[in-house]
This record gives C-alpha cells, sequence and structure tokens, in this order.
C-alpha cells in the first residue's frame, strides 16, 4: 500500500468530473479549507494536480475537491458561499464505515457491502461509481450533461440536494445504521481519488471502488427523489395554549433575506408545537416559556426574553445548542431543528418553500401565511414548472398536523399565492412555458442569471430558445412592480388622507405619502432631535418622487401643502400683530444709523465727530433693543444656492423647499454656475453637523450655526437623469440623502370622475400638521425673546424595546452591504444613510400621532417607521443603479454599435470573435478587445436584445464562449 499521492489517478478523477465545464475548481485541505482555485482546461488541470502533489509532500491528512465549480474566486481566505456555486455535476453521498477517525458514537455500517445496501434499500438508482475515501465510500450519481447553476433553480437544486440526504438517512435508520445528512450543501468537499487519507495518523488510499457507467438525466432523478416517501416527524399533544400565531410586522417588498422575513412573521409556536414541544406559560416581560417532549423541568426553552426576539435553550437533551452564549433566532432555531444547524440548507429550503417548490422540506410545514410573507419579503418568484424541478405525478405526503386543531397547509394543493388558474406548463423540455402561460420570459430568465453562465450558454441549444417566448427587450427593473407606499404606517387617519387625495387627484399613494411627510418634515426639521444608540441633529428629510410629466404631481402637492401655507400665514399675522410697529421703527433706525455714518465720515470738526459717535451709540443700543425676530418663512419653492442660504441664516437655521417640479435640483447642480454644482450647503444642511460659514467678496459674512434643510420634490425622471449622470453630483454622495420613489403611472386607468376628499380627512390633515410644529415649538416662536437666539432643539429619546427593532433591523441591512454577495453594495452609500433616516422618520411618525416630544418613541412607532424604510430600499436600488428607469437613458455606446452591426448583418448566431472581428475598428474594440466584446453581449443579454446558447466544436466538445442569438424582432427589423 503505497502512502504517496497517485497523481494520475487525481488528475483522471478532476478532468472526468470538472474537464472542460465553466468555473474554477476548488482544492482544499486540511488546516486550509479556503484552499486554491483553478480553470477547468488543460493548464488547470495541471496546475491543480501540482497543487495536490505539495499538499502530499507536506503530508496533509486530507486532500479535497469542492463538489461544484465556483464562478469566481472569493477574497482571498474564503472559500466561498453556494452562491458562488457554478457547474453541478451530479449528486451524492458520504457514509462512514466504522473504524478510527469518526466523531459519532452511533453504530455505523461495518463494512462496504453494508454500505452498498443503504444505497441498495433506498430506492435510489444505481450509482455511476463508487469512490473509496479511506473511512468511507462515497456513491456518486453523474449527470449526462453538467446542470449550471444560476439564481433561478439554485435553491431548488439545494433543497433537492438535501432531500437526497434524507432519504439516504431513512434508509440507513432502517438498517440500524447512522448517517449525516447533512452532507448535500452545494459547498461540499470530498476527497480526491488517488489521494491519501492519512487521519488518525494512517495511510490509506482514496480510490474508485467500482463504476457502472450509467448516468442520469436531472429531471430523471428529480421525478425519483420526489416519489420517495419520507417519514414524518413525531408529534406530541401540547399541554398548554401558546399565543395565537402573529400577523407580519412589515410588508415591504422584495428587501430582506428570508430568516429576516421570517422573523416578521412567525410565531415560536410554529417550530414547537409541529414537534410535539409543550407550551408552559408566558413570562411577565412576555417570555415564551416552552417544553421539550418528554421533559420534567418546567420548561426547557425561554423565547423572546425581554422583548428580544430569540431563544435560548436551558436543557441539553433537546439536542440544540443551549446555554445564555447561544441566542438562537427564528432562522437558526430552524436550521438546529431540522438541517443539523447549517443555516444555509434551512435558507436555501425555506425559500423553496415560499416559492411552493415540491422540492421543499422541513419547512413547508410552517404555515401559509408565513410563506407567503417571506415569499413577499424576498421577491421569490412562485415556483412553476419552467422555473425550477418537475412535479412529481403523485403528491408529496402531507406533513404531521399539529395540536389544537392547528394545521399546516397541505402541500397538494397549490398555495394561497399561486393562482390555481394559470395555465400548466407543458411538455418535457424544463425550459418550456405553456401557451398562455404567466411564466418567465427569455428576458426574464437571463436577467437573473450570473455572468459567467451568460458567456458559457444560458440555453442549451437554438432549439430550446425557439420554444420561448420574447417579450421587448430593457432593463428587467423596468417590469419588476416596485412596492406601492405602506399606508397603514402613517399614523392616525393620516393613511386615510393619502389615499384621499390620491384617489381624487388620481395619482399613485407614494407620490401623495411622500409630499405628507415631506410637509411634515419641513415643519419640524431642525427644531427637534433624536437619540438612540447614536443622534440624529434633526428630523428633516429629503424625498423626491419620480414621475413623467402630465402624472398629476401639481395637484397632488396643492392637495397636501395647504396646512403649511395656513401655518405660515397664520404666524405671519401673529408676528404683525406682535412686531410690525417695532419692525417699522427698527428700519427707520437702520437708515438713521446708515446717515449718521456717512456724516460721521465727512465731519472734519473734532467736536462735531465726538456728538456724532455718541449718537451714533446710542442709536446702536436703541436698534438692539428694536430689532423683532424675523418675518416667518418656512418654505420656499424655486431659489438658487446663495439666497437659500440667507433666507436660512435670516429665520434661525431651518427652512424648506417644496415643489411639485424639479426646478431647485437643476440650480444646485449647475444650471447657473456653468455646469458647476453648488452642493456645499445641501450636503451639510442635511446632517446639521457643523456651522455653514458664507463670506463672499463685497457682502457681509455671516454664518448658520446648526444647518438644517428639508426638501420635498416631485420631477420628471431626466432631471434625476441628470444628476447619475454627473460625476461631480455622484461623487460628493448627493443622492444617498434621498428617499427615492418612482411610482407605476396610473395613465390609462384614471377614474374620470373620482370621489373628493372627506371635509374631515381634509380637517385632520391640517389638525396633525399645526399640532406636530407646536410640538417642538410650544408658542410657535422659533426665536428665544430673551436672547433674540434660536431656540435649541427639542431631544426626543427611543425606547428601549424600539432600539431593539432598529437595532435587528440595521443588523440585516448590513449583511446587504457585503461587498461579495450583498444586494445592496451597489448602493452602500445611500444604504447607511438610511440608518439615520429611520430614526428620523419615526420621531416624525410620533410627531404626527400627536404625541409629545418629551414621551420616548416606542417600538410599535419604531416598527413603521422601519417599513417605510423598507418600502423606500428597492426604489433607491432601481433609480440609483438603473439609469434607464430612472431617467430615459439610452443603452450605451458600445451596445448601440452592437446592434447596429446586428442590424446591418442579419446574423442568426453571433460570437464573440466575430463581434471583435465586425466591429475592429471601434475605439472600445481596439482598447478592450474580447473582453470588452464579452462586457458588452453581456450587458445586452441581460435586458434581453440577445440570447446565449451553449457552442460546441468539432468533437461536441463545450466551448467556453457561447453563441448569441438576436432577439427575433431585432432581426426582422421591428427593434
Amino acid at each position: 500500500m503505497t502512502n504517496r499521492a497517485d497523481l494520475d489517478a487525481a488528475r483522471e478523477w478532476l478532468a472526468t468530473v470538472y474537464g472542460d465545464t465553466p468555473g474554477l475548481i476548488n482544492i482544499v485541505c486540511t488546516g486550509n479549507w479556503a484552499g486554491a482555485f483553478y480553470p477547468t482546461d488543460e493548464a488547470g488541470l495541471s496546475g491543480a494536480v501540482d497543487y495536490i502533489r505539495r499538499l502530499d509532500d507536506a503530508g496533509k491528512a486530507g486532500i479535497y475537491a469542492r463538489v461544484t465549480t465556483v464562478k469566481e474566486q472569493p477574497p482571498e481566505g474564503r472559500r466561498g458561499s453556494a452562491d458562488l456555486s457554478l457547474s453541478f455535476p451530479g449528486f451524492w453521498a458520504d457514509i462512514d464505515i466504522a473504524g478510527p477517525g469518526h466523531k459519532t458514537d452511533k453504530p455505523l455500517p461495518p463494512d462496504t457491502a453494508a454500505a452498498f445496501k443503504i444505497v441498495e434499500t433506498s430506492g435510489l438508482p444505481e450509482p455511476t461509481l463508487w469512490v473509496h475515501s479511506g473511512g468511507g465510500v462515497y456513491p456518486w450519481w453523474m449527470l449526462r450533461q453538467p446542470l449550471i447553476i444560476d439564481d433561478t433553480n439554485r435553491d431548488s437544486l439545494a433543497a433537492l440536494s438535501a432531500r437526497w440526504q434524507k432519504i439516504l438517512g431513512a434508509a440507513s435508520e432502517r438498517l440500524g445504521y447512522h448517517y449525516g445528512t447533512g452532507v448535500g450543501d452545494l459547498t461540499r468537499v470530498l476527497r480526491i481519488p488517488g489521494t491519501v487519507n492519512r487521519k488518525e495518523g494512517l495511510a490509506r488510499p482514496c480510490q474508485i471502488h467500482s463504476t457502472s457507467g450509467e448516468t442520469y438525466e436531472l429531471r430523471t432523478l428529480a421525478d425519483l427523489v420526489t416519489g420517495i416517501e419520507l417519514p414524518a416527524a413525531p408529534t406530541l399533544p401540547s399541554v398548554a395554549v401558546a399565543p395565537p400565531p402573529r400577523r407580519p410586522i412589515r410588508s415591504g417588498f422584495g428587501s430582506v433575506g428570508p430568516f429576516d422575513a421570517l422573523a416578521e412573521a412567525a410565531s415560536w409556536r410554529d417550530f414547537f408545537e409541529p414537534l410535539g414541544w409543550a407550551f408552559a406559560g408566558t413570562e411577565r416581560d412576555g417570555a415564551e416559556l416552552w417544553r421539550r417532549p418528554g421533559g420534567t423541568s418546567a420548561y426547557s426553552v425561554r423565547c423572546g426574553y425581554n422583548g428580544v426576539p430569540v431563544a435560548v435553550v436551558h436543557s441539553e437533551e433537546t439536542g440544540l445548542p443551549s446555554g445564555a452564549g447561544h441566542k438562537l433566532t427564528m432562522g437558526r432555531l430552524l436550521a438546529h431543528l431540522h438541517y443539523a444547524g447549517d443555516e444555509h440548507a434551512a435558507a436555501a429550503d425555506l425559500r423553496a418553500a415560499a416559492a411552493g417548490s415540491p422540492t421543499a422540506g422541513a419547512a413547508r410545514r410552517l404555515r401559509a401565511t408565513v410563506l407567503d410573507h417571506v415569499r413577499r419579503r424576498c421577491d421569490i418568484p412562485a415556483w412553476t414548472q419552467a422555473r425550477g424541478l418537475p412535479v412529481p405525478d403523485e403528491p408529496l405526503p402531507p406533513p404531521p398536523p399539529g395540536p389544537d386543531g392547528w394545521e399546516p397547509p397541505p402541500v397538494d394543493e397549490p398555495p394561497s399565492f399561486v393562482d390555481e388558474d394559470t395555465p400548466e406548463p407543458g411538455g418535457d423540455d424544463p425550459f418550456a412555458i405553456g401557451e398562455g402561460a404567466t411564466g418567465p420570459d427569455v428576458r426574464q430568465l437571463l436577467a437573473g442569471t450570473d455572468e459567467a453562465v451568460l458567456l458559457a450558454g444560458r440555453f442549451p441549444d437554438r432549439e430550446t430558445l425557439a420554444g420561448l417566448r420574447w417579450t421587448a427587450p430593457g432593463s428587467e427593473a423596468r417590469d419588476r412592480p416596485l412596492p406601492v407606499f405602506p399606508v397603514d404606517a402613517l399614523p392616525g387617519r393620516v393613511g386615510e388622507f393619502a389615499t384621499a387625495v390620491a384617489t381624487y387627484t388620481q395619482v399613485p399613494v407614494d407620490l401623495v405619502a411622500f409630499a405628507i411627510l415631506g410637509a411634515l418634515a419641513l415643519v419640524v426639521g431642525g427644531h427637534a432631535t433624536i437619540n438612540g444608540q447614536w443622534r440624529e441633529n434633526a428630523l428633516n428629510l429629503y424625498l423626491v418622487s419620480i414621475l413623467d410629466s402630465g402624472e398629476g404631481k401639481s395637484p397632488a402637492f396643492d392637495a397636501v401643502t395647504p396646512p403649511v401655507r395656513d401655518l405660515e400665514r397664520r404666524l405671519r399675522a401673529e408676528w404683525k400683530a406682535a412686531y410690525e410697529d417695532k419692525a417699522e421703527a427698527y428700519d427707520i433706525a437702520l437708515k438713521t444709523r446708515d446717515q449718521l455714518v456717512t456724516k460721521l465720515s465727512q465731519a472734519a470738526d473734532k467736536r462735531k465727530r465726538q456728538d456724532l459717535r455718541a449718537d451714533l451709540d446710542a442709536l446702536n443700543n436703541e436698534i438692539k433693543e428694536l430689532k423683532p425676530p424675523p418675518k416667518p418663512q418656512l418654505f420656499v419653492g424655486d431659489i438658487l444656492p446663495e439666497a437659500l442660504a440667507r433666507l436660512m441664516h435670516r429665520v434661525g437655521g431651518h427652512a424648506g423647499v417644496m415643489s411639485a417640479e424639479g426646478n431647485f435640483l437643476g440650480n444646485i447642480s449647475g444650471r447657473y454656475n456653468n455646469g458647476r454644482p453648488n452642493l456645499e450647503l445641501v450636503l451639510v444642511s442635511y446632517d446639521t453637523s457643523e456651522p455653514y460659514r458664507v463670506e463672499r467678496i463685497g457682502r457681509d459674512p455671516f454664518e448658520i450655526d446648526r444647518p438644517s434643510l428639508s426638501i420635498s420634490l416631485a420631477v420628471q425622471p431626466v432631471v434625476i437623469a441628470d444628476l447619475t449622470s454627473s460625476p461631480a453630483v455622484t461623487d460628493r454622495g448627493f443622492l444617498n440623502r434621498f428617499l427615492l420613489t418612482q411610482p407605476q403611472s396610473l395613465a390609462g386607468r384614471r377614474d374620470p370622475k373620482p370621489p373628493r376628499i372627506p371635509a374631515e380627512l381634509i380637517a385632520e390633515w391640517h389638525r396633525v400638521l399645526t399640532r406636530a410644529y407646536y410640538a417642538v415649538l410650544p408658542g410657535g416662536e422659533k426665536f428665544d425673546p430673551e436672547t433674540g437666539e434660536p431656540r435649541p432643539p427639542a431631544a426626543m429619546q427611543v425606547t428601549p424595546t424600539a432600539e431593539d427593532e432598529h437595532l435587528a433591523w440595521r443588523s440585516a441591512l448590513e449583511w446587504r452591504l457585503d461587498p461579495d454577495d450583498g444586494d445592496l453594495a451597489p448602493i452602500k452609500g445611500w444604504a447607511r444613510k438610511l440608518t439615520g433616516t429611520a430614526y428620523r422618520l419615526s420621531g416624525i411618525l410620533h410627531l404626527a400621532a400627536g404625541l409629545p416630544t418629551g414621551q420616548p418613541v416606542d417600538s410599535g412607532t419604531m416598527r413603521d417607521a422601519l417599513t417605510i424604510a423598507d418600502y423606500c430600499i428597492p426604489h433607491a436600488q432601481v433609480v440609483l443603479t438603473d439609469p434607464a428607469v430612472a431617467g430615459g437613458v439610452q443603452l450605451n455606446e458600445p451596445a448601440q454599435h452592437v446592434l447596429g452591426w446586428i442590424r446591418r448583418k442579419r446574423p442568426e448566431t453571433v460570437t464573440v470573435e466575430a463581434v471583435r472581428v465586425g466591429l475592429r475598428g471601434r475605439r472600445w474594440v481596439k482598447e478592450l478587445g474580447a473582453d470588452g466584446v464579452r462586457a458588452t453581449l453581456v450587458y445586452l443579454a441581460k435586458r434581453g436584445w440577445l440570447a446565449s446558447v451553449v457552442r460546441s466544436d468539432a468533437a461536441g466538445r463545450r466551448l467556453g464562449d457561447g453563441a448569441f442569438v438576436p432577439h427575433p424582432d431585432l432581426l426582422q427589423g421591428a427593434l
């Protein structure tokens, strides 16, 4: 028996499993689980084998390869998540055989024959081959063609792989053996045949044991696996009545991960009752107590202690991580109860269950309302045969009923969010869409596909592509429905008012709601602070609604702004009654002083100069006594930056800009300054963190101690397009300070005779806005009559439970900023501002509810603020990352060149090389070469102008770059 690696055998294995498939091979070893990455071509295989040789020379105990290739190399020191998986060769198992080196003390198969028996009795087909790892066996079921993993099939595939392992686990249990079922994840690594298993100081070869040569279609295996019945989880009756299932606390669209959405909608009973746990009561702080099956203590788990949404396990007999150091969120609890602690597998299964996939496992036992909430919050497409894996002929066995009459939804019926009248897709083609179906079209399939897959070929051949629907090209985000503003998050009857205004003016309610928030921020803005984990120096907001011309922006604003105008008139009337005579005397005194200064400068007689100076000193004292507070002005519409600064200085620091037009944005972006933006005042006035000083030649300098500005605008898309196309604007992070909404047009669906706004709702809106103003400025005066200085802002606080809500939310938000796979990484500057904006929103909602500044903001108000913040996220993603949606910007220049070339040449297929040669005279092709062409073809494919298919050489071997098929209408001259 050799104690050195057989490098020829290792190379043969790598070539068999990964050769010429897209992506990179990941080789790892004991002590270095990140390992190294190599291409799948001949040179890459040689590099991988040389790396194996070096690891073997170093005497590594185990040398492994990841079962899938990865689409790109992750950051140094990281293995890469399942999201990086690209090429899936087939299914596998990892069956330990009794002997040294195994952690479990449970019974294992005594030999290979017993291991073979597990597979034989499982109902799974004969493996393609068996690998003996030196301590166990790996049966492999190879696919005839590796599956390219992308966003449309990743979750279903992961769930199917997990079910595969559960089938083997059930067979092992029937034979009296233990089998670890948590080995089906897409990041799994297995020993490489040809290497040496040096575990426990031994030297046992890992080698191919036997082969059958049988390979399989994925559809065949999926049909088989979904038809194998798994044993149901045991249930025991409950002894107490648990709290009823709660309603989802937020309903924003497509903005969180599955575990976050689960925590919003699920109750602790959803996890414990189906497994026979007993509800043991509720503590005074609302914490729930649950007792494990067979438990004798008062309780085994405490959930929600002091309002924190985590579970702490107090019994080691539960099989769950126990002790105060292990705080289990609902997502982690789900993972430990059903997926051996594998959170990724749990999240994948939860997404599959929310989609209604038949391959879903334990997660499908959750209530339909919970799964529906997860689907909506995570923007998970409903499962269809065209999108997922095939539906079995026979329904899966229903999950066991729970106690107390509560039952999960039956799985043989479509979930509540699936339209039962939608035609079933037909045929055996996994991409096929039946006539009249509403499944994904070519553009939708391409939009969610990784770039590496697009380059290699998204579809297996042109025949497959010919059976799919093509819709008009464009950004996928253009057709993705954005969420509607959650008017229920507005306090009292303000939401009713918003809906009534939107109905009467026939505009999207989003526009009205933003105008309402803008009006509230305008009147309270710089007059209050709010303090939680950190301090927000003001409650001002920057808001922009984006709609085309003729969408009714002005009528909507006209319906919302009257209370602001009435308040300003009222304040001016009070000012006039109190200070008009004084102001008149003050103006006269100022003019008299100017005359005295002129006389003083002209006086030659010393005595006369002394008399004039004495008169001037007396007059200056009189001016100080006469100086009134400035005439109130709450907002302006169209104003230049320097004039705005002088206005803010005059009125004490806070002002508002409110308009149904975008002129103000044009002013500050450089319309009257030769295109040079003048953003400093607007940037500083958002955070109110530093004074703003103005010094101009020929003008008196001045300083605004606490500059605060509220902006509420409704603009046309071209205004935002101009801003996003200006590096001088984007580099300063100007738009990162704005909450953005781009509601769907109602054109073509408007009611020609809508109901009027009820008078009581108009009166209520007047009361709400006026009350909020006087809450932060009791008496209504901005200036202290004793000192003449602006009054200090009211200091507002949030309660500890409200802070906990915000902490949980911003923690989840932080994960989404991960530069590797976070969906908010492209707008991280905007998202980081959102955490503070959520505090401001909570303060504004608190005041709008009629609550005093001295009463802390509670958790319910904070949840409403976070609901609004969540609503804004997908709108910001579209506006800030897709300029075509924000402003109708045309395709980039290289894309236009490629489309023009296709229109002239009318090729049935396009390759990277053909485009490179055809456009070799273009500057961008000369500079970027084939890589520039690849990037442009991917850009067009993601927008549905082209679709990629697999391309092979004369020998039938798959080539690295696929072929691109133009949109049929493009070839026919219709595009």
